[in-house]
C-alpha cells in the first residue's frame, strides 16, 4: 500500500507541474470551456503548445482522481485502526473533491482573475496530505533518547512554523499573480484585473518578501540542528537550497519582467519545495518517536 501511495503522490506532483505550466504560460483558456475535452475535440490541434499543455493537464486530472480515490480507500481498508491514516485518507478524498470542483468552475467560468488562487491552494494542500499519508503508512520507528528527542522536537517545531508560513506564502504568491497584482506592479497589460491599485500590489509583494526572510531564517535554523543530530540532513539542505532558488527566481521575475519562463520555473520550484517540506514533517511525525522510559 505504501508503494501505491508513493505512486499517487508522484502523479499528483506531475499534475501540479502541468497545472503550474498551464498558469505560467497562460494556457488556461486554450481548450475553451468544453471540459473535459479540448475545443470540442478528443484530439485537438497539438501544433499550438498552449493546447498541448492545457489538454495534457486535463487528461492527467482523471488519472489523478482515480489513483487518489483508490489510495484513500486502500489505506482505509488496510490501516483503518490507525487514526493518522484515517484522518489523512478522508482528508485527501475531501480535498480531491474540492480541488476538482474549483478546477472545473475555473474552466467553465473562463478563468476569472483571482479564482485560480483557490485551485492552487487546494492542489498544494492535497499534495502535502498525500505525502503525509505515504509516511503515515510507514511501519518501522526510530527511537530517540529523552535528551535527543527534546532538542530535535524543538528544531522540528521551528521548522513547522517556517513551513506553515511558506505554504501561506505560496498561496499569497498565487493571489499576487492571479489577481493581476503582478501585472499592475510590473506594468504589464492584462485583459481583466482583480487588483488595480499599485499600492495594494506593492503591499502584497512586500508581505511576500518579509515572509521569505522569516522562512529562510527558520530553514537555516533547522539545517543547523539537523546536521548536528544527523536527522533529515539531506532533506534539510535540499529544502534550504530550493527556498534560495525560489527567492532568486522571484527576484529575476521582478527585475527582468520575464513572467512566462521565470514564472514557470518559480512555480515548479515551489511545488518541489512543498514536497520536500512535507517529507520532513512526515518523517518527524511518523518515523521518529521518543524511547519509552
Amino acid at each position: 500500500m505504501k508503494k501505491f501511495s508513493i505512486l499517487t503522490t508522484f502523479v499528483t506532483f506531475l499534475a501540479l507541474i502541468l497545472g503550474n505550466l498551464v498558469v505560467a504560460t497562460n494556457s488556461g483558456d486554450a481548450c475553451g470551456t468544453s471540459w473535459p475535452f479540448c475545443n470540442g475535440s478528443v484530439i485537438p490541434d497539438f501544433t499550438d503548445y498552449h493546447v498541448l499543455i492545457e489538454y495534457s493537464h486535463r487528461l492527467m486530472v482523471p488519472l489523478l482522481a482515480m489513483l487518489t480515490f483508490i489510495n484513500a480507500i486502500g489505506a482505509l481498508y488496510k490501516h483503518r485502526k490507525r487514526k493518522s491514516v484515517l484522518i489523512l485518507a478522508i482528508l485527501s478524498l475531501g480535498l480531491l473533491v474540492f480541488q476538482s470542483l474549483v478546477g472545473g468552475f475555473n474552466v467553465l467560468l473562463g478563468t476569472p482573475p483571482g479564482f485560480t488562487t483557490l485551485d492552487v491552494t487546494f492542489s498544494q494542500i492535497l499534495l502535502i496530505v498525500l505525502v503525509l499519508l505515504s509516511y503515515s503508512l510507514h511501519e518501522e520507528k526510530i527511537e530517540l533518547g529523552r535528551t535527543s528527542w527534546s532538542t530535535i522536537s524543538m528544531s522540528y517545531k521551528t521548522f513547522l512554523i517556517g513551513f506553515s508560513i511558506y505554504v501561506m506564502q505560496v498561496i499569497l504568491g498565487a493571489f499576487f499573480k492571479h489577481s493581476r497584482a503582478s501585472n499592475v506592479m510590473l506594468d504589464i497589460p492584462a485583459v481583466e484585473y482583480l487588483i488595480k491599485s499599485e499600492s495594494i500590489a506593492n503591499m502584497v509583494y512586500s508581505l511576500h518578501w518579509v515572509a521569505t526572510i522569516v522562512i529562510l531564517v527558520a530553514a537555516v535554523w533547522f539545517v543547523i540542528y539537523a546536521s548536528k543530530f544527523k536527522y533529515h540532513v539531506t532533506l534539510s539542505w535540499l529544502y534550504l537550497f530550493s527556498l534560495l532558488l525560489n527567492a532568486v527566481v522571484g527576484f529575476v521575475i521582478v527585475v527582468t519582467g520575464n513572467v512566462v519562463v521565470a514564472s514557470s520555473i518559480h512555480m515548479i520550484l515551489s511545488t518541489v519545495t512543498m514536497v520536500i517540506g512535507a517529507s520532513i514533517l512526515g518523517g518527524y511525525w511518523f518515523k521518529l518517536q521518543k524511547k519509552p522510559v
